[in-house]
């Protein structure tokens, strides 16, 4: 069993970040309770691009986040904030300092 890492690309209307930013504290908060989850981040590069980051003990977790209720709410929320689709990418992590592969 692989751990599984997911990195993406979010970007929001003029004006929207604030609003964005508060959907990201929820998730981020609704992760904590979710098992498999051992890192979940999001990171602003300028007023309406952010990075996303997150690294699961597993492929079945990874699709159990993307099932839960928090999730759903959130691309929910997401969807009125974006200028288009999260771009997002799974990857398998080969090497790292700070966490354990």
């Amino acid at each position: 069993m692989s751990k599984v890492s997911m990195i993406g690309k979010i970007t929001c209307k003029d004006g929207q970040s604030e609003a964005m930013e508060a959907v990201f504290a929820d998730m981020t908060e609704a992760s904590k309770e979710e098992p498999g989850a051992e890192i979940y981040s999001y990171h602003r590069a300028d007023e309406n691009t952010y990075w996303f980051f997150a690294l699961m003990s597993s492929q079945e977790a990874m699709q159990a986040h993307g099932q839960t209720d928090a999730m759903k709410k959130a691309m929910a929320a997401f969807g009125a904030l974006m200028t288009a689709p999260p771009e997002m990418t799974m990857t398998v992590p080969v090497s790292a300092k700070g966490f354990s592969l």
